[in-house]
């Protein structure tokens, strides 16, 4: 089971715009968390604010009773990892792009399967291309999908998502979107997604919404 708390968090733009208000996010696993809200409203900023990608001001970042402060945040990524909105890429094939983040220093610990490189390629429809094939020949919906192997294969206790089901058609984005689920209960893991759509946060754990810089829980109807 993982425990994860970040937070306060706060962000102002240079302008002088607050875009998040001392947010507070306190989590236990397995959940998945579906986070939306207007355009522009700040979603990607507190991603990128909890992994420490921006300078919001961010009081305390804890997993399993741990803190990680600034000069820990490294550690912190291998553990609490983004999967960004635009789903890049290295030049190189598609096993280049699978495989490269096992070769950082954080990736010592863990080990990368081909097996299991390729029951997730499957799970995404993206079985029929080889591994050998270069990532140019991946459309966007595929480089969104082959983001979603990455972050699976790396295994982390906190996954974050951002748009992670962008360019996809409905029942292709229903089929991701539950093995982004079956990840949280079988890893006893927490998924933490952007959407811009409410239609998949109905099937959420646990439904937010971002607005004039603070969460507020959703009930479904």
């Amino acid at each position: 089971m993982s425990d994860f708390e970040c937070g306060p968090i706060s962000y102002v733009t240079k302008s002088g715009l607050k875009v998040l208000d001392r947010i507070h996010l306190r989590l236990s696993s397995p959940e998945i968390v579906v986070i939306n809200g207007p355009s522009g409203c700040g979603k990607s900023t507190l991603l990128r604010s909890i992994v420490g990608l921006n300078r919001a001001r961010v009081a305390q970042r804890r997993l399993n009773g741990r803190d990680y402060h600034e000069k820990r945040l490294a550690l912190w990524r291998s553990k609490v990892t983004l999967l960004l909105q635009d789903a890049p890429c290295i030049d190189g094939t598609i096993l280049e792009n699978l495989e490269f983040p096992f070769r950082f220093k954080n990736g010592a610990e863990k080990s990368f399967s081909r097996d299991q490189v390729l029951k997730l390629m499957r799970k995404v429809q993206l079985g029929h291309i080889p591994l050998e094939d270069p990532i140019s020949r991946l459309s966007g919906g595929e480089r969104h999908r082959l983001g979603i192997v990455r972050g699976l294969l790396w295994a982390p206790s906190v996954l974050l998502a951002d748009e992670p089901l962008s360019g996809l058609e409905p029942e292709l984005a229903d089929m991701c979107f539950g093995l982004l689920r079956d990840y949280a209960r079988e890893r006893d893991a927490i998924v933490i997604c952007v959407f811009h759509e409410e239609r998949l946060a109905k099937n959420a754990d646990e439904w937010l919404r971002l607005e004039d810089g603070t969460l507020h829980r959703v009930n479904p109807c």
